[in-house]
């Protein structure tokens, strides 16, 4: 096994520096380090993760916490990337990942005491508001956190532009002409579902164009049959009124348009449908819709986590926000 004085012989730099090195300290210069970290690599050295926490006097240890019954967690399209995005980005700086849970070994424990057992030096969160009360310890605690979707008071969370891409996806509409745009939105209890609804209806007040109630519908959750089932109410209560809808999320958009096929409504012959957040759904089935950048996402809730971590200074304000963009697709045509 290749010691850190084998990588300090071949490096030509002292076992301390190599070791302040390997270990992310300060006081070594970016070049000397870099220099060492790549001889490690070529030498196949590999920590001991035991002697690592007992000579830094750290865990090198990041909990992520999700709920997969709130479709949160990895099986998500949307918080499985980002995700996957962080982890590989907490990996590159040293650390490992673990799952925060509710349970262990078939006892139930509180999230905080969960962390606590694994001795976690940050979390990574995303959580929904019927999840806050649950987590409400660990934003209490004096751990590092990074949330994503959710923001907390004095807690540092990176979030999508939700209201910025609501207005984006009411512009390419209104662009092509459509004047009486339908909205299904996700479950109002959550961030990002509030934020895009508001983009839609300041949107509307900018044009000059009148807020109609029965022009919206609210999907129970983020799925097709619920994005199914709002639609079907939507065609009820508006009976016939839009020319095009703009959906929450992209599987809404989905079971909208499943619904609209079903009552012999062809998109985007008779209705334009955009969506939000660009799954890989989106692509296959062509629907326009809005892109969430959940690498970037991914990446930067990492860094923050990281630098909290480390004792760096961060320069962000506790709610970060992540651009969106437009996806045209065939999904939308002129009125």
């Amino acid at each position: 096994m290749v010691t850190i004085y084998d990588v300090a012989a071949a490096s030509g730099f002292s076992p301390a520096t190599v070791s302040k090195a390997l270990n992310s300290y300060k006081g070594v210069n970016k070049k000397t380090a870099d220099t060492i970290l790549n001889t490690a690599k070529e030498m196949g050295y590999m920590p001991n993760q035991a002697a690592r926490s007992l000579t830094t006097k750290k865990s090198w240890l990041v909990g992520m916490l999700f709920s997969e019954e709130l479709y949160s967690g990895l099986k998500h399209p949307h918080f499985g990337e980002i995700f996957s995005s962080a982890q590989i980005h907490l990996c590159k700086a040293g650390y490992d990942v673990v799952i925060i849970n509710n349970s262990l070994g078939g006892d139930n424990m509180s999230y905080l005491e969960h962390c606590r057992y694994r001795g976690v030096e940050g979390v990574f969160m995303a959580a929904s508001a019927e999840f806050n009360s649950a987590v409400q310890c660990i934003v209490e605690s004096p751990l590092k956190i990074v949330s994503v979707e959710m923001a907390y008071n004095e807690r540092y969370s990176v979030i999508s532009e939700n209201y910025k891409g609501a207005i984006f996806a009411m512009e390419h509409l209104y662009s092509l002409g459509h004047r009486k745009i339908a909205y299904i939105a996700g479950p109002l209890d959550r961030l990002a579902a509030t934020e895009r609804y508001q983009g839609y209806i300041d949107f509307l007040a900018r044009q000059g164009l009148s807020f109609d109630q029965s022009l919206v519908a609210e999907a129970a959750q983020y799925s097709t049959p619920d994005g199914y089932d709002a639609a079907l109410r939507l065609l009820k209560t508006a009976k016939g009124k839009f020319t095009a809808v703009f959906a929450d999320y992209d599987y809404i958009a989905c079971g909208a348009i499943n619904c609209f096929s079903a009552n012999g409504l062809s998109v985007p012959g008779d209705v334009s449908v955009i969506g939000f957040d660009d799954l890989s759904i989106a692509e296959v089935i062509g629907l326009t819709t809005i892109r969430q950048d959940r690498e970037k996402i991914g990446i930067m809730a990492a860094d923050i986590l990281i630098n909290q971590m480390q004792g760096l200074p961060l320069e962000q304000e506790y709610d970060v926000r992540v651009p969106t963009s437009l996806v045209v697709r065939g999904s939308c045509r002129k009125q």
